[in-house]
């Protein structure tokens, strides 16, 4: 009898190098908790700022000791600043400088140092955090690679069009890997490691790629390397999609960034003056965003941190910056949402939106007449409709141990890809 992934990963010493990027913390921690579950010993290697949450799931926690000390609550303690950027390319060039390449050498330490102290067996990382791809290889270890978004790098069954009509996402991080191959080949240096030909390789050198996200969403499933694998958000659906809420009013739910951003006060106001425009709407603004605010239209309530699945049953429709949880969240519970992108993947999920009819874009700095106006749109029963029918063939898709069978499937030796046996969805 063929052992199950519970026998498998038994107390399997695993090491998951993780970066506080904000919404990744919440799925990846889903992932970890559920292979701690099945019996194996996880600790994970991050930034302080998540401690607190790491522990609270049952999984051991050491810190980063010269790799950033970066918390994204704040703008004093967040090393990553992307508010400074005026536009994606700006974006990708702090996210290389200050998280992919710039700290490489100090995370393959601080990655090394844990191994060694923990006894792992098995590395996993986040696809940002090469200097931790660097210290796996070094240490020989069989290692995962974590994609916390749809894949991002161009295939074979991508054209150069149709990457960029799908948004910036894939050609600035391509481009952005590409500029940072020199750092890499520098770190893989200093630690014995051959150089690279381009920075994709590191990628390649994993035993497996695991993007949490549904095959339907990403444009590039159909076509993405063997060694990558679909294994969901980590997210559990709803028993049964919820029908419309009763009574006359909509209800619109507006969840914004976690983190400390100078223009979203611009956009929190323009979606309140948006507000006052929509008649039978209620909006419920989540995540303290409008504490400052006195004088509140009457259609608008304020609340705190709310889990979105306590609220999406009563939603006709979602704003969000776009948020790849929050995506994921809102296309299970079948409630169409509307986008205000800031940045990379961002810009990508709200044409995929608007391609699955079950959303839309919009640019942070809209009038408030034209939000009005989509919010009509989208909040029309034909619009929730076909978010109900993406809902339904994500939950086609959801398998809840695939993230677990990549991990089992690796043995503690030496196993390289093509003895895996994992199909590309898993």
């Amino acid at each position: 009898m063929t052992a199950g992934p519970e026998a498998t990963l038994q107390d399997r010493r695993i090491l998951y190098a993780l970066w506080d990027g904000g919404g990744n913390v919440a799925t990846t921690l889903l992932l970890l908790g559920a292979l701690a579950r099945r019996g194996a010993r996880v600790t994970v290697l991050s930034n302080d700022s998540v401690a607190d949450r790491v522990r609270a799931a049952g999984l051991e926690f050491t810190p980063f000791r010269l790799g950033p000390r970066h918390d994204p609550r704040s703008r004093e303690t967040d090393v990553l600043k992307l508010w400074e950027a005026q536009t994606p390319a700006e974006s990708s060039r702090l996210i290389r400088d200050r998280v992919m390449f710039g700290p490489a050498e100090a995370l393959c330490r601080d990655t090394l140092r844990a191994a060694e102290a923990c006894r792992a067996e098995l590395l996993a990382a986040d696809y940002t955090l090469f200097g931790s791809l660097v210290a796996a290889e070094r240490r020989g270890l069989p290692h995962v690679v974590l994609m916390n978004t749809i894949y991002p790098l161009p295939t074979a069954g991508t054209t150069a069009v149709g990457t960029a009509r799908s948004g910036p996402f894939t050609y600035l991080f391509a481009r952005m890997i590409a500029q940072g191959l020199p750092q890499l080949n520098s770190v893989r240096g200093e630690f014995g490691l051959p150089p690279l030909a381009s920075a994709q390789e590191q990628y390649e050198h994993a035993d497996a790629v695991m993007v949490t996200c549904h095959p339907r969403f990403d444009p590039a499933s159909a076509s993405v390397p063997p060694y990558v694998h679909y294994t969901g958000p980590q997210v559990d659906p709803p028993a049964r999609l919820p029908g419309r809420p009763a009574g006359p009013a909509r209800r619109v739910l507006v969840s914004l960034s976690t983190t400390d951003r100078p223009e979203e006060g611009l956009l929190v106001d323009s979606l309140v003056r948006a507000a006052e425009r929509v008649g039978e709407t209620e909006f419920e603004f989540l995540g303290g965003v409008l504490d400052h605010r006195t004088d509140l239209p009457p259609n608008v309530t304020a609340r705190g941190y709310v889990p979105l699945e306590e609220r999406l049953p009563y939603a006709d429709l979602v704003l969000h910056h776009g948020g790849f949880g929050t995506t994921t969240r809102a296309l299970l519970w079948g409630v169409p949402a509307i986008i205000f992108p800031s940045f990379q993947e961002q810009f990508n999920s709200a044409r995929r939106l608007d391609e699955l009819g079950a959303g839309t874009g919009l640019r942070r700095d809209s009038d408030p007449a034209d939000i009005a106006a989509a919010i009509r749109t989208y909040t029309a029963a034909s619009r929730r409709t076909a978010a109900q029918d993406c809902a339904r063939a994500f939950h086609a898709e959801h398998d809840p141990d695939a993230a677990v069978r990549v991990f089992a499937r690796l043995d503690a030796s030496r196993t390289r890809r093509g003895v895996l046996g994992v199909s590309r969805r898993t």
